[in-house]
């Protein structure tokens, strides 16, 4: 594991093994473990930036001396093949043509060594350098979101298990306000109009529920797919009203983001990675300087003769048909996209936290509002219950003040909830580790305990 900057996932090695353990009741960091270990999205960058690490060797292989080797054996006959050039007189000293064949036998050791190359050679072992750091960023860039995403996917199942309560607990309310009603009817103190009512209300409560059920079901679908595992296995989430408040310095949070995103940093790379290559194809304007030699055993029979030879060689482009003009050419380009896509992703940067600011404080003047809500929604149930039970209320009255209070409950868990996905985008957003900053939380709330 490479750990940088105190990030606990920078580039975290997954588990070998494939089995996935999913507990009964899974917490945050257990979802966040999991993603990290069998996430094939994750993998996948981590080879990449792997394979692209090899490239830097090589690179870095040019600077070596290339050795070959070879044998050979040919059974083949001797007759002598008139080349240009040979006198016509000797035509009649030539042996015929034959059959016979003869054994020959060779061996050769060959020796390369590149000495200079005006450049080639580490412009090359720098872009490889600069391509895998950018992979690296990449990598981390690509973890961050998934946790991210896996944060986002948990506080949706957790929310839904929580609607699913708020809705069994209206669906009570009702059971017990049909039970009130039709006790009432029977003895003549309520209408037949009461009954009815309160049989709608606990229908339209009972497929509320119905509703809750199948969220919970399809959030814990989404949750296994940002951890990236198939599983069956139901289990349930730690649900909890309380929540740790974000600090949200706006400049603050920019100056971290433009330090630390790994995408930024992916991109800075990149664009060092571009110019590189493009330094490159200049380079190869110029010739480049090399060393041969060679070792060879060669004869029809044993022992066989040796010869070696030693030289030096220089290789000056002249004329490649403009190839090389457009090579420089097509590089100056992609290096100021490279210039571009970074500047672009800086921009997106300051644009995504200032929302995810505005986000944020919005989620928390809701959880406010909601939490107002509910307490005068049980006020005003407790008033028209009491009404309604000494006769001077109405049954509409108390079935709106049931319906107001499901009605608060739920919103009253949907802002909270929805203040935590905010956070959880904002982390990602300015950069910050999503398990290092669950891991603080988790801290704090047992010192709270």
């Amino acid at each position: 594991m490479e750990n940088s900057s105190g990030n606990d996932t920078y580039l975290l090695a997954p588990k070998k093994e494939n089995a996935v353990q999913l507990p009964s009741r899974l917490t945050l960091l257990e979802a966040m473990s999991i993603t990290i270990d069998h996430h094939p999205q994750y993998r996948q960058m981590l080879h990449t930036a792997q394979a692209n690490k090899e490239i830097i060797g090589e690179a870095l292989s040019n600077y070596m001396p290339h050795l070959s080797a070879g044998a050979g054996y040919n059974y083949e006959t001797g007759n002598f093949v008139i080349s240009p050039g040979i006198p016509q007189s000797f035509y009649v000293a030539l042996p015929p043509n034959s059959n016979q064949a003869y054994n020959f036998f060779q061996a050769s050791f060959n020796l390369t060594q590149t000495i200079f190359t005006f450049g080639q050679r580490i412009t090359q072992v720098r872009q490889a350098k600069y391509a895998y750091k950018s992979s690296q960023d990449q990598a981390r860039w690509t973890l961050l979101n998934l946790l991210s995403s896996v944060e986002t996917a948990y506080d949706t199942l957790a929310q839904n298990l929580l609607l699913v309560e708020a809705a069994k607990k209206t669906v009570d309310d009702y059971k017990a306000q049909l039970q009130v009603a039709q006790a009432e009817f029977q003895i003549g103190m309520a209408a037949k109009f009461d009954v009815l009512n309160a049989r709608v209300n606990l229908s339209n409560a009972q497929l509320n529920l119905i509703t809750a059920k199948n969220n919970v079901s399809t959030a814990r679908v989404a949750l296994n797919n940002a951890m990236g595992i198939e599983s069956s296995v139901s289990y349930s989430v730690e649900t909890d009203l309380a929540y740790v408040p974000f600090s949200a310095d706006y400049q603050k949070l920019i100056e971290q983001a433009l330090r630390n995103r790994p995408d930024l940093s992916s991109a800075v790379n990149q664009k060092k990675a571009d110019l590189q290559n493009e330094r490159y194809y200049e380079s190869t304007y110029m010739p480049s300087i090399g060393m041969t030699g060679g070792y060879t055993y060669a004869s029809m029979f044993f022992p066989l003769t040796y010869n070696w030879s030693a030289g030096a060689t220089i290789s000056i482009p002249i004329f490649s048909g403009f190839l090389t003009v457009h090579q420089e050419r097509q590089a100056q380009k992609t290096t100021l996209a490279a210039r571009d896509a970074e500047e672009n992703v800086r921009v997106g940067i300051v644009a995504a936290i200032r929302q995810d600011i505005y986000n944020l404080n919005t989620a928390m003047e809701r959880i406010k509002t909601t939490q107002d809500l509910l307490s005068q929604a049980k006020e005003s149930l407790r008033l028209a219950a009491g009404q309604y039970q000494v006769g001077v209320g109405s049954a509409v009255a108390l079935t709106q003040a049931e319906a107001d209070l499901a009605a608060a409950r739920a919103q009253v868990v949907q802002a909270v909830y929805g203040y935590k996905i905010a956070r959880a985008t904002l982390i990602r957003d300015s950069g910050l580790d999503p398990l290092t900053e669950a891991k603080r939380r988790k801290n704090r709330e047992e010192q709270g305990k």
